[in-house]
């Protein structure tokens, strides 16, 4: 089994645990993913806010760059065979690898207001931006300022102009509904919700409602199921793995598609995970679940990998774009 995933907050835990990617006793490590079958994990620096949005939070962010830095050169000198993926033709290659990472940035006051930041960090491998956590930045309003009503900023149009023109993946997970709208119409490539799920089936704000989830499908972006238990179900004790199925089979439904959705789990930036999910190992069971609700191969691998992969091949740049985007 092959599971690409769209969000984890690893790294951050990674450093202020000084503990290691290829084997620790959180949500996520290297091995337990080769063990499942092989991988591509989305590893996101978090800058917390509102400590760092509106200042310290580049250097919060090299911070955690030389932590995930440290641990791939410690993961290739181990021999292990995991890639970076940087271009379209990483992307494609990545099913011949044990594993693979990506690394993005959560809450674009990483870039302290800077579009040369932006592409400093592009340069030194980010390749997806949470445009927002749930409050406000220089970008945009989270979620938490929903009622402002207040969308992109001028800077933040600046921003996913930009985002588009290097070939990074612009994430809407945690934005206002207002700049989610904003972002459908700025943006000229697909856009990802890396960890999002379905507001019909659970009415927290950080959850999409339908009309969002059809512009993404439209869009031909992409969403990650999430396994936040607070965006699963109203009271996340009840969060259980057929309550997971339900926002995939809503979503599902309603886009009449089976090519815009994955799985975005929070690994490592969730409290309260689903009744029997404890990490990584456990898309396992979660794949047994859609076989035992009459799902073909073909939907299951294209909701664990395919998907995921086909976005990647159409925004990241490829080797030859590289050398003349920067």
């Amino acid at each position: 089994m092959f599971v690409c995933d769209c969000h984890c907050d690893t790294l951050t835990e990674l450093y202020k645990k000084g503990t290691d990617l290829y084997s620790n006793d959180q949500h996520f490590d290297i091995k337990r993913q080769i063990a499942l079958g092989g991988g591509l994990q989305f590893c996101a620096i978090f800058v917390p806010t509102p400590e760092f949005r509106y200042g310290g939070g580049l250097r919060y962010t090299l911070c955690l760059l030389d932590k995930y830095n440290q641990e791939v050169k410690k993961l290739h000198l181990a021999g292990h065979d995991v890639l970076q993926v940087l271009t379209k033709e990483d992307a494609a290659d990545v099913l011949n690898h044990q594993a693979a990472t990506l690394l993005a940035i959560e809450e674009g006051g990483a870039i302290d207001g800077s579009l040369e930041a932006l592409r400093v960090l592009y340069a030194l491998g980010l390749r997806a931006m949470t445009l927002t956590w749930s409050n406000r930045n220089d970008i945009a309003d989270g979620v938490n300022e929903e009622g402002s009503g207040g969308g992109l900023t001028v800077f933040g149009c600046k921003v996913v102009a930009e985002m588009n023109r290097l070939g990074m993946l612009v994430d809407v997970s945690h934005i206002a509904p207002a700049g989610f709208w904003d972002v459908i119409e700025a943006s000229t490539q697909p856009i990802i919700a890396t960890h999002s799920n379905a507001k019909a089936i659970c009415p927290h704000p950080r959850n999409l409602d339908d009309k969002q989830i059809l512009a993404i499908n439209e869009n031909d972006g992409l969403i990650g199921v999430t396994f936040a238990g607070q965006f699963i179900t109203e009271d996340y004790h009840d969060a259980t793995l057929e309550s997971v199925y339900a926002h995939i089979d809503h979503m599902l439904n309603l886009m009449g598609n089976d090519d815009h959705l994955g799985f975005g789990s929070d690994f490592d930036g969730i409290s309260h995970p689903p009744q029997g999910l404890h990490g990584v190992q456990d898309y396992a069971p979660i794949v047994e679940l859609l076989r035992q609700k009459n799902y073909s191969e073909s939907t299951i691998e294209k909701l664990t990998h395919k998907n995921v992969l086909s976005l990647l091949q159409k925004v990241l740049p490829s080797r030859k774009q590289m050398s003349r985007i920067y």
